[in-house]
């Protein structure tokens, strides 16, 4: 016999992982551009045997760059202040599009489980065999 409390709750959790699905696909939908590397501040030593960067401990120069992955090789480039905000931009909305999609291949695991269980909760079983006489 099917099991129809088992089915109702499964159809239940399905609709919850459904409204779950939709949160999440719509932070995939909403970026237009993305970039996939990381933007930080460069401290370097300029080299200046004069400078304050040279004595020890003392504070190092520093320099917003965007750093990415080409071809096997971390490239960097130094950002101007006026393209600082635009690269920081994009390189969060990557972060956050590969969390959603992080959570949808998730969700999709979890749905399938549901579907599964509630397929379980649905059979009958197959009909006796008849009665010879």
């Amino acid at each position: 016999m099917p099991d129809l409390p088992q089915a109702s709750r499964q159809r239940a959790l399905l609709a919850k992982f459904v409204e779950h699905y939709r949160r999440h696909l719509e932070g995939l939908l909403a970026p237009r551009e993305l970039l996939k590397g990381s933007v930080y501040k460069l401290k370097t030593r300029c080299g200046k045997p004069s400078c304050h960067c040279a004595t020890p401990g003392g504070p190092l120069h520093s320099t917003p760059v965007l750093s990415w992955s080409q071809g096997g090789k971390t490239r960097l480039r130094s950002l101007s202040r006026s393209d600082l905000l635009r690269w920081r931009r994009l390189t969060e909305a990557y972060r956050r599009f590969r969390r959603a999609r992080a959570q949808l291949v998730k969700l999709h695991r979890q749905i399938l489980g549901a579907i599964n269980r509630l397929q379980q909760g649905l059979l009958v079983p197959p009909p006796p065999p008849a009665s010879k006489k």
